[in-house]
């Protein structure tokens, strides 16, 4: 597992990007099919507990909505999600969404190595501005998450070794 954080302008000292990888051996386009199946999120995210898809169901495609289904300690919340990149094989992409209000965006990038490919898991905070502001101090309130930037670092973790465990494991 690398750990490839890094800043992004957004204001001195606030990193808004971080990413993590790993080495998965199966084929690109299997954890293509798995991560894009977003339905699927659950099985892998300690916060992301799956999701709904809106309109016509089928493979990832650009502009398809979803929402998002998170919870982390006690409180369950929703987002609304539009992928905004959607490459088999290569790269899978969405934005996310809370009461009208840009929050973050999501990218996994899927590189053919020998042994399998390597997935790497990026989260951007795209929250700015007036609004981006006042949703981020009532963030915690509704998530019960304080430190966002580490949860995600911790829950990326865990969500690709979870990844890796299962497409390894063939299920």
């Amino acid at each position: 597992m690398s750990d490839q954080s890094a800043a992004v302008s957004g204001g001195p000292g606030t990193p808004s990007r971080i990413s993590e990888s790993i080495v998965i051996r199966v084929a690109p386009e299997a954890a293509y099919a798995a991560v894009s199946d977003v339905a699927r999120m659950g099985e892998w995210s300690p916060e992301c507990r799956g999701a709904w898809i809106l309109g016509r169901g089928g493979p990832a495609r650009t502009g398809m909505r979803f929402i998002g289904r998170n919870r982390a300690r006690w409180l369950p919340w929703p987002t609304l999600c539009r992928v905004v990149e959607a490459e088999p094989g290569r790269v899978f992409a969405f934005h996310v969404s809370f009461l009208g209000i840009q929050v973050a965006g999501w990218t996994y990038r899927f590189s053919p190595l020998p042994e399998g490919c390597e997935v790497e898991e990026e989260w951007r905070d795209r929250r700015s501005g007036p609004f981006g502001m006042a949703l981020t101090a009532v963030t915690p309130l509704v998530t019960g998450v304080v430190r966002r930037r580490a949860r995600n670092r911790s829950t990326m973790r865990t969500t690709l070794l979870a990844l890796r465990d299962t497409l390894e494991s063939g299920r």
